[in-house]
């Protein structure tokens, strides 16, 4: 099975810029109501290839800055099993879900970064492996962490991916690497806020 490694100053990597910019540049929640936002999510590799579905991203809330320097030094200093126990314990401040459907996974750390014309929106998850996967003890359980980028424009309109599992090493202080499970993450297309 080919695997895509990504060496990411995104997702889970974009803790390590939040160390750097000062507090004031990670964007208070943009609304105090949560959000919602809607894409068509796109399989562009690997089994099921080319298959779409709708889906829903609710954001019911956003990481404050310290929780996100908090994990971010847990990370550095403790390695990733440390921070997938915090995650663990942490309330779930957004999810994703196929439309018409309860759940896809929740998300425990949100923020809302500042970009070019808009807003970035990144989230880390501790990914549900279901009973027959740990039963089976399949390779997948290895990937234990869910990320989601959104890249949105001044009217909540864009595009994203989501990187429904993966397994993250600290190869030094300044770089993360976040592998994913499958060849390449889930495409987010036509995003926009409901």
């Amino acid at each position: 099975m080919n695997r895509k490694t990504l060496v990411l100053t995104i997702s889970l990597a974009a803790w390590c810029v939040i160390n750097a910019l000062p507090a004031r540049a990670i964007l208070a929640p943009p609304a105090a109501k949560g959000e919602t936002f809607s894409a068509l999510a796109y399989l562009p590799a690997g089994p099921g290839a080319g298959r779409t579905a709708n889906v829903n991203i609710t954001i019911n809330s956003y990481s404050s800055p310290e929780e996100v320097q908090n994990l971010h030094a847990m990370l550095i200093d403790r390695g990733p099993d440390v921070v997938l126990k915090a995650l663990e314990k942490m309330k779930p401040k957004g999810r994703i879900a196929m439309t018409g459907t309860v759940g896809f996974y929740e998300f425990k750390v949100i923020i809302s970064v500042p970009s070019g014309g808009g807003r970035r929106i990144l989230a880390a998850a501790d990914r549900p492996i279901s009973f027959l996967e740990q039963y089976y003890g399949t390779r997948s359980t290895d990937y234990k962490f869910g990320f989601l980028e959104l890249d949105l424009d001044q009217r909540g309109r864009g595009e994203g991916n989501l990187t429904y599992a993966a397994k993250v090493k600290v190869i030094n202080s300044d770089k993360i690497e976040i592998e994913n499970l499958g060849i390449e993450p889930i495409k987010l297309m036509g995003v926009r806020k409901l």
